[in-house]
């Protein structure tokens, strides 16, 4: 019976220190986030869109 207590205590212990360990490296290599870049401005956002033009009115008929 105290094989069987020793050989649990062991494994858990060897399940937490496998665990730590991973953590430690996980965070200790992890990737720096790189910061966010501001949204690519376009004429569209600067107030630079062309104000509608009404169509010419595309029909069959002269106008009279």
């Amino acid at each position: 019976m105290k094989s069987l207590f020793r050989t649990a205590v062991l494994a858990a212990a060897t399940t937490i220190v496998t665990w730590a360990v991973r953590r430690w490296l996980d965070q200790r290599y992890a990737r720096v986030a790189a910061p966010r870049r501001p949204p690519i401005e376009s004429w569209e956002n600067e107030g630079g869109a062309l104000s509608p033009q009404l169509a010419a009115l595309e029909t069959s008929q002269v106008p009279r």
